[in-house]
């Protein structure tokens, strides 16, 4: 039988104060992409303290595995605890995440039944001690739920990245009550003839889109690694070795979800 809400957020409350999320940093009032393009279109960056919404884009629709390490890079320059809720299941990869920066030792991973998932992203925001909350959706974005999610992000001032796996969609919705809409995936097809050295993912370029913003505009950016010395989505800087060593050490906080 799975375990209540009552049950889970004990459990949440018990793990967020056991962490050590190290040392505190000047808080912002937006979180860095990373790309200074990006981060002068936003004024600095995604704004916290509301939500914001990501699709991957061709072969990445279901997946999204660009938009769950374009989010993880923006989480790993930041401080706190970070919830990740996966509805029914999770389907996060370590490496993508690690390779992105963010710690295992921020992370606590819940997942929830269809029936019960908003409900339990509602309260998680509203939570304390909590810096954002990444929901991992299967369902269609509904602006009721969005709705939701908002009110309850500048309530308590945390952060919701949503995340939709949308390969079941013919189109990314028209309605937004998002702070921003995003689209990422690969800005060009990509074959091993292009790089047979490197293999693709050395050369592979990102298609980053927004597609909406809640002041008006929109923009696109085709990022290509090659111009970084540590690509913002394959790896963070001012990442050490020592760091990593005791981020080892609390991977296990990160592997064991919760269940709701």
């Amino acid at each position: 039988m799975a375990p209540s809400h009552s049950d889970t957020l004990d459990l949440l409350r018990d793990r967020i104060a056991r962490m050590d999320t190290g040392p505190a940093r000047a808080v912002t009032h937006r979180f860095s992409t990373g790309i200074a393009d990006i981060d002068a279109r936003l004024g600095g960056g995604l704004e916290r303290g509301t939500v914001h919404e990501f699709f991957g884009a061709g072969s990445d629709r279901q997946a999204s595995a660009k938009p769950s390490r374009f989010v993880a890079s923006m989480l790993a320059r930041t401080t706190g605890v970070v919830v990740w809720i996966g509805e029914d299941y999770l389907d996060l990869c370590v490496a993508g995440v690690e390779q992105a920066g963010l710690s295992p030792g921020r992370l606590i991973c819940v997942t929830a039944t269809q029936t019960s998932f908003v409900d339990l992203c509602e309260v998680v925001l509203r939570e304390r001690g909590v810096c954002a909350v990444v929901v991992d959706s299967r369902t269609a974005p509904d602006l009721g739920t969005t709705r939701r999610l908002q009110r309850a992000a500048h309530e308590r001032g945390a952060t919701g990245f949503l995340l939709y796996r949308s390969a079941f969609l013919m189109k990314t919705p028209s309605q937004c009550l998002s702070a921003t809409r995003w689209k990422i995936g690969s800005a060009s097809p990509f074959s091993l003839r292009d790089n047979p050295v490197g293999g693709v993912a050395a050369e592979e370029r990102w298609s980053i889109e927004m597609l909406s913003h809640h002041h008006g505009g929109t923009a696109e950016w085709v990022v290509d690694p090659s111009r970084y010395e540590t690509h913002p989505f394959s790896g963070a800087s001012g990442i050490d070795r020592q760091k990593k060593q005791s981020d080892a050490v609390r991977r296990p906080w990160w592997r064991s979800a919760l269940r709701a």
